[in-house]
């Protein structure tokens, strides 16, 4: 074998874009073997084809918008903070974004509207699937200083959604963002309930991908295998990979806690293909600014939440980007 066909572990992480704890495990479960290397016994290598061989087919997407739910049964896991931040960022950068607040709790609704009539004046899902309204005159743009948000609101009534007929409402956003050929949208972020109800059913099996914040204590990681299970069976439905797993992150992050930093190592023993490395810190900043009606991004930009935010947005556009091919 020629030694331009043999590459070290380093240089396979790299090419596969995965840690070296996951790389040494797919060596051992595809067995694949290690070659000295000639000028030092010490280095391993392995063939070149056979790390190609391990690399995951991109999955396509054949509409133009990318969708992302952000899901977890368990509640104040900053799941509606995170959706605003994430399209707050994805806007700031110039790409067009839909959020939707899919809750019936209205937690983003109430962190972006400044009074009870721009509430009340909006449709919600719950119209769209009876019929009263299309799903276009949902939405509602929320323009900022730098950058607009278009956004779907939710309300009480929403809940009503998880008293109808499974059958019909899940599958409903899906056939729905199938078929929307002139979607304006690059990216659709959808804000859930902390429940595997038919709401978040609906949200989940109208994605592409689900992104799972995980509070920093082992109790709130234990809880993850929930919703792989959910997902799974989202997938039987779909007769699709999606919707896939993007990852988990934690939030509510403080470094000093010891809990913290369990919590972190247990969920990287658990999925170590998905977990993303930016933490969400433990900061006051994140936590003031739906009481301004606005992103952290311009409540605090400079702000440790912000930046984090900020970091976790690349990390999730990179994670999209390299996962999937699209026929838009």
């Amino acid at each position: 074998m020629s030694n331009n066909n043999l590459i070290s572990a380093s240089e396979a992480c790299e090419l596969l874009s995965i840690s070296p704890d996951t790389f040494r495990r797919l060596v051992r479960t595809n067995s694949i073997t290690t070659i000295p290397d000639p000028t030092d016994a010490r280095v391993k290598l392995y063939d070149r084809d056979l790390i190609i061989g391990l690399k995951r087919p991109a999955m396509t997407i054949s509409t133009r918008h990318k969708v992302i739910t952000l899901s977890n049964n368990k509640g104040g896991v900053s799941k509606t903070t995170s959706a605003i931040s994430l399209a707050a960022e994805a806007a700031k950068e110039g790409l067009q974004v839909l959020l939707i607040d899919a809750a019936p709790q209205a937690s983003a609704t109430i962190s972006l509207y400044e009074s009870e009539k721009e509430i009340k004046e909006n449709e919600l899902l719950l119209g769209w699937l009876k019929g009263n309204v299309s799903f276009e005159e949902l939405i509602k743009p929320i323009v900022f200083e730098k950058f607009k948000i278009d956004f779907i609101a939710s309300g009480s009534k929403n809940d009503q959604i998880d008293r109808s007929n499974p059958l019909e409402v899940v599958p409903a956003l899906r056939e729905f963002f199938d078929s929307w050929e002139d979607s304006p949208y690059d990216y659709i972020f959808i804000d859930t309930d902390p429940s595997f109800g038919t709401l978040v059913s609906m949200a989940q099996v109208g994605s592409h991908f689900v992104l799972c914040p995980v509070q920093a204590d082992v109790l709130s990681v234990d809880g993850t295998a929930q919703l792989s299970r959910q997902l799974q069976r989202a997938r039987i439905l779909t007769r699709s990979p999606f919707p896939a797993l993007l990852g988990f992150f934690l939030s509510r992050f403080d470094s000093r806690r010891r809990v913290c930093k369990e919590a972190l190592e247990t969920l990287k023993a658990a999925y170590p293909d998905y977990v993303l490395q930016t933490v969400i810190p433990d900061n006051v900043r994140v936590m003031e600014s739906p009481a301004q009606k606005a992103p952290i991004n311009l409540t605090a930009p400079d702000s440790k939440g912000a930046l984090a935010y900020q970091s976790l947005w690349q990390e999730v556009r990179e994670r999209v980007e390299r996962s999937i091919t699209t026929n838009s």
